[in-house]
């Protein structure tokens, strides 16, 4: 498995995704008023991501053009 740079990914992709598929502020408080710890937070935030990334993939709108 090729090794990533977390942070270089996140700085290349801000700005890039399909506003259909990226956080809202909505979805941002309510992992937070569920989660008691950061790391839960982080977890449930990646979770969310992936769906969202799968779900944008099969439509052909991963990214913002």
């Amino acid at each position: 498995m090729a090794r990533l740079n977390t942070l270089k990914t996140i700085d290349n992709t801000r700005g890039k995704i399909n506003p259909n598929y990226d956080m809202t502020m909505k979805d941002i408080r309510t992992l937070y008023e569920k989660n008691i710890s950061k790391v839960d937070a982080m977890l449930d935030s990646f979770v969310l991501g992936y769906a969202q990334g799968v779900k944008a993939q099969k439509k052909g709108r991963a990214y913002n053009k």
